[in-house]
């Protein structure tokens, strides 16, 4: 196994985002968008039951005889 990199939580989730670049270039950007995902996640309720699903899930059709696809 690899050594362990301290990093900041910020550096962790511009990673998980891609945008290590914009980290460095413009942290004080960065900084504020990850404050505002955080204040839009948080204005979410989270469902009481978290396996239902609002709605049934989506199944694409199959294809039409003699196409294609």
């Amino acid at each position: 196994m690899g050594a362990m990199i301290a990093m900041t939580e910020e550096e962790i989730l511009a990673r998980a985002a891609g945008i290590t670049t914009g980290l460095k270039t413009h942290p004080k950007e960065v900084a504020e968008a990850i404050a505002a995902s955080r204040r839009m996640a948080g204005a979410f309720t989270r469902p009481a039951n978290e396996t239902a699903e609002p709605m049934p899930a989506y199944a694409a059709p199959l294809p039409a005889k003699g196409s294609r696809a």
